[in-house]
This record gives structure tokens, sequence and C-alpha cells, in this order.
């Protein structure tokens, strides 16, 4: 095999194993640079699990399932929030003014969380 097939062969893989490396990452956290990020509600589960915001930035939440309602809500001394019922498509939104660790829970399914990291 010559250099230049080798080095072809090579390359061809890189953005593959670029583009599987950026998926793992986004779906465990987001990053700080976002400015508005979307949440989906699917399967009992919040995705991503854990979100780094600044103050000030917006989450949507949207319910990607198909056939339950979701509920999203944080209780925190410096303020509290609440989506109500949300149908399939349905979205909510919440822009964040408290710096702080947070949790968005699903009033439906206990399990479900998110935690929100605000600077």
């Amino acid at each position: 095999m010559s250099i230049y097939n080798l080095r072809c062969s090579l390359l061809r893989g890189t953005p593959i194993a670029l583009v599987a490396a950026l998926l793992a990452l986004g779906s465990a956290q987001a990053s700080l640079s976002s400015a508005i990020s979307i949440v989906l509600q699917k399967g009992r589960h919040y995705d991503p699990t854990d979100l780094f915001l600044r103050k000030g930035d917006t989450i949507t939440l949207v319910n990607g399932d198909d056939n339950s309602v979701h509920h999203a809500f944080i209780e925190a001394d410096r303020f509290a929030f609440d989506a109500g019922d949300q149908e399939h498509g349905k979205h909510a939104t919440l822009t964040l003014k408290e710096p702080g660790d947070f949790i968005i829970q699903c009033g439906i399914h206990p399990k479900m969380k998110l935690t929100i990291h605000v600077q």
C-alpha cells in the first residue's frame, strides 16, 4: 500500500471518530457556550442529564414521548418553576436568573432528574 493510500484511508476514518466522540460527550452534558439549551423528555429520562449554563441562559424542555405526559418543576429556595402537564410535542421554557445548582424533576415520573449548574 502506498503512503498516499494509507494516508487517505486513515483520514477517511477521522471524521467518523470525531462525530462519535462529540455525540458521546453531548449526551452527558452541554457546554458553557450554549445560550439556549434544548432538553428532551423521553423514556422517563431527561437528555442531557446535566447542564452547565450561565445566568441568563434559557432551557427549553420538549416532551418527545408519544404516550407519556411530563410535568417538569423546580423547587428551590431562590425561585420556583412549574411547567405544568406537558403532552407529546409540547415545550416549556425557563430562563435561569439565579446562579447555583438546581434539579428539575418530573411530577409524574419521580426518578426523572436533570441537574442544572448555573454560573
